[in-house]
């Protein structure tokens, strides 16, 4: 947790550093939950849809699942981040401006000074817990889409270890795709190239950073 201790309330109060801490749990804790639920469950659904079309005709699980993953995790935790973000920081606020309420040794600072020290110690650490909710997100994301994948994966494992080529008759049945496609992205039976693949290795992303506590007077 960041707290900018030359902010003026900090300097006569450095013991409130503790509030802080306790503030920023709790909001997180309030959030984190409905967040990651909403976005799993969008992204998991997307990404079934897709990896189902798309694979089709590919006998090797194991790029499947990967595929899969990357995908999923990349939208869950998108979508968590973006989901969370401006509730996380009022939450942040709100529960720091109650827990300072009860603090009797701050009853004569000034309240600008105080919602002040408030509004720049939920700024502060934003990031930290986008950061957590990110990772909770992406973290569900893969265990769920390995879930509800588990009956393709498996169907495609048994049909490789017999030596044959797997196909998913159901995406075929009454539907135009894959027919409709261009001939470049048009599925085989030799299942996916690198260049549909490419579309999935797109998704890697970096896990995010929490961000440095800012300079005083920044």
């Amino acid at each position: 947790v960041t707290v900018n201790m030359p902010l003026p309330l900090f300097v006569a109060n450095p013991q409130l550093k503790a509030v802080v801490a306790i503030a920023v749990d709790r909001a997180i804790r309030e959030i984190i939950q409905p967040v990651v639920e909403r976005s799993v469950t969008i992204a998991c659904i997307t990404t079934k849809e897709l990896i189902v079309k798309d694979f089709a005709m590919e006998s090797n699980e194991v790029k499947m699942r990967k595929a899969a993953q990357l995908m999923v995790s990349n939208l869950a935790g998108s979508l968590a981040v973006v989901t969370c973000k401006e509730p996380l920081r009022l939450s942040m606020a709100n529960y720091l401006r109650t827990l300072l309420q009860q603090q009797t040794g701050i009853a004569s600072t000034d309240p600008a000074v105080v919602e002040a020290a408030i509004q720049a110690c939920a700024t502060d650490n934003l990031e930290l817990g986008c950061m957590l909710i990110e990772k909770a997100a992406t973290e569900k994301a893969i265990r769920d889409i390995d879930e509800a994948l588990s009956q393709q994966l498996t169907a495609r494992r048994k049909t490789r270890e017999q030596g044959q080529l797997f196909v998913d008759n159901a995406v075929f049945a009454g539907h135009r795709y894959p027919a409709a496609l261009p001939e470049p992205l048009r599925l085989t039976r030799q299942g996916l190239g690198p260049q549909h693949l490419m579309v999935y290795e797109a998704f890697q992303r970096q896990p995010r950073q929490p961000s440095v506590a800012r300079p005083a007077g920044a």
